[in-house]
């Protein structure tokens, strides 16, 4: 048994220095191990999962690279990639391990506190009170706390 850790990467020769990117993942996508290696071996073909997501992909005025997420489902690795308006890998990176940085990421939103819960399921039913008084005209209103952690919503005609 090998005890070693296994990571793929691409690595560059003699580079003087690395400049990373403020990269954000709009959308991570699995894929079957087929397809990823099929874009992994071929970036610059056109491909219809960038294709259909073109419209998440950019830079922001921050420098912010906005960015597609595929991995592949099987075995875990991933290209992040922006396609600048077009349907291939025009700026990509191999991802070593991407699937676990996904569920990770998941399981940090998914993990809260109870009184977090608590907050969040507080603040999603003042959210559909207020939802239902617009629903019915109303257009003003008003949050009287009933204790450090209740709100009551007041609908105002």
């Amino acid at each position: 048994m090998n005890k070693k850790l296994m990571i793929n990467a691409a690595l560059l020769r003699k580079e003087s220095e690395f400049r990373t990117k403020s990269c954000v993942a709009e959308k991570a996508i699995a894929v079957s191990h087929d397809e990823f290696d099929n874009l992994k071996r071929h970036p610059l073909r056109d491909n219809d999962l960038i294709a259909d997501n073109v419209d998440l992909m950019y830079c922001d005025s921050d420098d912010n690279y906005h960015c597609l997420l595929i991995y592949d489902e099987e075995q875990g690795d991933g290209l992040l990639i922006e396609s600048e308006g077009t349907s291939y890998a025009r700026y990509a990176q191999y991802i070593p391990r991407a699937k676990e940085l996904v569920e990770s990421h998941q399981n940090l939103e998914i993990s809260l506190t109870s009184s977090e819960k608590q907050i969040c399921n507080l603040l999603s039913e003042m959210a559909e009170r207020i939802a239902d008084a617009v629903c019915q005209g109303c257009r003003e209103f008003t949050m009287k706390w009933k204790s450090p952690y209740i709100a009551d919503v007041q609908e105002q005609f």
